[in-house]
């Protein structure tokens, strides 16, 4: 990772904008209709088309995150049409090396390829459809972890998809399955499998040091508890000089970015995932109100951010801003299309980082597609205010959702055995806490932290049939000391 690099982005990079206005130019249709002349048929084409796409099993989407694990790993791939070919179909699945140019230049990113040798496609990629078959059956893909992948590197593998039969349409994105690869096999200490239900804790960073969470772990399996960890929070911000958009860090926030590889990066070896978040901040700026050019510079801000402090994402929240300066090109109504448009934008600058929400403002499950795209391929996952459960966006399933949303310093949420077990066995993929350890817990009263962690302990049962050890250390807010409870 070149942080000097990013660094530098971060404080040059962002151009005075020129609102640059043209004239409208309006056409009349004076042609008077002929009668008698034979009907153009060309805009009957699509419907008589037939159209592919390769997509991932597990995924249903085109572009999945591959988290390797262990030496091996196994997904499978498979070819969907739009409608019934009406004859067999023969697709042919290989690996496509020549595609990594092009996505790294849609995506301004510098991914390398992933070993074409480390890759075998089971039946020689082989595939037929019946004429009454608009799915096909999977493809198994192995991918082998050899010893020159470098942790911390993001691969591309990208897999096309071709057919020799007449009449089946397919564009370059649709015939491509692009698969981000990392290598994780030394950050398993919070892995707990990958059916598990994940937990995501909101670090209120003004009061509390994130590496508190590394005290939380399972008695039997020895894993850590969370697995996502937000710091709460960065905010999008208006400079009324300069008339842009920008990331601002208060000392908290800005502190741990600075001091990284004592307060974050332990988190990260230990195969949490580590989050910044990003909340209004009482100005025109919001995560919902930027135009369609305000969308795409702030998300290369914020993948700048994440790749110059070697972050895992960024987390939305819609709350505490101002009406925008719609004079101003940066923004737009406040709207939930808005928003959809800054989560497409960001998942589009970083697409092998996490890109999550939380349910608040115009952020929420009906969220519009964007130029097509269902908001399930561009939003990772949704956590739910506070005792609530998110319910799945388009194109995104109940994994991808909050089981439950819990507030530990105020007590909200249900944190019950039985409601854990009962949104695990329901499909959730994920559980949701808030304010671990606030000041008036692990600062001056332990016992109210003893209570905060007797609810995740309910919690730990109910979704591993685990007991979860009660801490024994600690962590001071910006200290990376680790102290003994009293």
């Amino acid at each position: 990772m070149n942080t000097k690099k990013y660094l530098k982005y971060l404080k040059y990079s962002i151009l005075p904008l020129a609102l640059m206005l043209g004239g409208l130019a309006f056409t009349a249709c004076t042609d008077d209709i002929e009668g008698g002349k034979p009907v153009d048929e060309g805009a009957y084409d699509a419907v008589k088309r037939v159209d592919g796409m390769l997509l991932d099993v597990t995924s249903n989407k085109n572009e999945s995150v591959i988290e390797l694990r262990s030496d091996k790993h196994q997904t499978e791939v498979f070819f969907r049409l739009t409608k019934a070919p009406q004859k067999g179909v023969d697709v042919k699945i290989e690996m496509d090396p020549a595609y990594l140019e092009t996505y790294n230049a849609e995506h301004g990113t510098e991914f390398e390829l992933f070993p074409a040798a480390n890759v075998a496609i089971d039946r020689e990629g082989k595939l037929l459809l019946a004429p009454d078959e608009i799915r096909s059956v999977g493809v198994g893909v192995t991918l082998a972890a050899g010893s020159e992948l470098q942790e911390g590197t993001t691969y591309l593998l990208p897999l096309k998809a071709t057919s020799s039969t007449e009449g089946i349409t397919l564009s370059e994105k649709a015939q491509h399955a692009v698969y981000l690869v990392k290598d994780l096999r030394a950050q398993g200490d919070a892995y707990k499998g990958p059916d598990a239900v994940r937990n995501v804790c909101y670090f209120e960073v003004n009061d509390t040091n994130p590496l508190n969470a590394l005290e939380f772990v399972l008695k039997d399996s020895g894993k850590l508890f969370f697995d996502d960890i937000i710091l709460f929070s960065a905010n999008i911000n208006y400079n009324a000089e300069t008339g842009r958009v920008y990331v601002l860090n208060n000392p908290n926030v800005q502190f741990l970015l600075d001091n990284n590889e004592q307060f974050l990066q332990p988190l990260r070896k230990r195969g949490m995932k580590v989050i910044l978040g990003i909340l209004g901040n009482h100005d025109a700026a919001g995560v919902a109100q930027l135009s369609d050019m305000g969308c795409r510079e702030f998300a290369k801000e914020l993948a700048a951010y994440c790749n110059a402090y070697n972050l895992d994402g960024v987390g939305f929240d819609d709350e505490y801003s101002n009406s925008p300066d719609l004079s101003n090109p940066w923004f737009a109504p406040w709207s939930s299309a808005a928003a959809s448009r800054l989560l497409y934008e960001t998942k589009k600058a970083m697409p092998d980082k996490t890109v999550m929400v939380y349910y608040l403002g115009a952020i929420g499950s009906r969220i519009p597609s964007v130029d097509g795209v269902e908001p399930g391929m561009f939003v990772d996952y949704a956590v739910a205010d506070y005792g609530g459960t998110a319910a799945p966006m388009q194109g995104m399933t109940v994994k991808q959702c909050s089981g439950m949303s819990i507030e530990l310093n105020r007590g909200s949420g249900d944190s019950s055995e039985g409601t854990a077990r009962s949104k695990k066995e329901a499909g959730y993929g994920y559980y949701m806490f808030f304010a671990l350890g606030h000041t008036n817990s692990l600062v001056s009263d332990f016992s109210d932290y003893r209570f905060q962690v007797s609810r995740c302990q309910s919690v730990a049962r109910g979704l591993y049939d685990e007991e979860l050890l009660m801490p024994e250390y600690y962590y001071k807010k910006n200290d990376a000391t680790r102290y003994k409870l009293p």
